[in-house]
């Protein structure tokens, strides 16, 4: 088994340490600790319509039930284009993502839905599940489909027989439909402003963990949080690292989670509004 580099902030007398880790659960010997950021409890509501599922994962044995999303229109200005939910299960393991369907481009949606699979199975790179002693279960939100792209998040968690508490688990994907790419943090906004605004007054907290605060935040300079947010979001490869803050973007609004101590709940999600700034 190989070792893998997580880039996380990490725990240490309660408080979070760049460069830092801490012990994982559903690892095997020889490979590195994971904490990753946590879960954001944004609902999604959808468009209905099912999918057929894109190409089978090389990962395991999958199962894949495409489910129509029944809730209220997300936001989209996209008048066909409609998504399923499927479900890849293995084992212990199960983890939710989108299905595209009724795009213009055949090819292309099948691209995208392979893209929007792979990057949610990519959990199980990072974890070793091979032992059978881990647990994952990864729901999957969808609050924007539109002409232009697509944004999927993931919240669970994973639990390993021997530990205490579950790990959460908090990612994210925003793919552009167009070139079939994922996009990230430093499409949406500089890097590097956005590490000054975790470290101001102004900076907004949107939960779901209301016991951090601005002070926890301060607890790690501005080179750190550059460094992390330079590195968020797909694409990466999952068997070397896997980044300590996602992000997404919603209606002109900047979402982005925020590595902290245990004790306050292991992440916070930090929410950018660009106008009020």
């Amino acid at each position: 088994m190989t070792n893998r580099t997580i880039l996380i902030g990490t725990i240490l007398s309660g408080v979070v340490i760049a460069g830092a880790v801490i012990a994982v659960a559903c690892s095997s010997a020889g490979k590195s600790d994971i904490d990753l950021a946590s879960t954001h409890t944004t609902a999604a509501p959808t468009d209905p319509a099912p999918s057929s599922a894109a190409p089978a994962s090389s990962l395991a044995t999958t199962v894949d039930e495409i489910t129509p999303e029944t809730d209220a229109p997300i936001q989209s200005d996209a008048a066909n284009i409609s998504y399923g939910i499927a479900t890849y299960t293995a084992d212990n393991i199960s983890i939710r993502y989108p299905v595209l369907s009724h795009m213009d481009d055949e090819k292309k949606q099948e691209a995208v839905n392979q893209l929007l699979k792979d990057n949610a199975l990519s959990i199980l790179k990072a974890w070793d599940v091979g032992s059978g002693d881990c647990t994952i279960t990864i729901d999957c939100q969808v609050p924007t489909l539109n002409r232009k792209r697509v944004t999927a998040i993931y919240t669970g968690s994973a639990e390993d027989k021997k530990a205490a508490h579950p790990v959460s688990l908090f990612y994210t994907n925003t793919v552009d439909l167009a070139s079939v790419k994922d996009l990230g943090l430093s499409d949406f906004t500089d890097p590097l402003a956005m590490a000054g605004y975790v470290l101001s007054d102004d900076v907004q907290l949107d939960g779901p963990n209301g016991d951090v605060t601005k002070e926890d935040l301060r607890l790690m300079d501005l080179d750190y949080y550059t460094k992390i947010f330079n590195e968020a979001d797909f694409p990466f490869d999952a068997s070397a690292t896997w980044p300590s803050t996602f992000s997404y973007e919603q209606q002109g609004v900047i979402y982005f989670s925020v590595p902290v101590s245990h004790a306050v709940g292991d992440y916070v999600i930090v929410k950018f509004t660009p106008e009020t700034k």
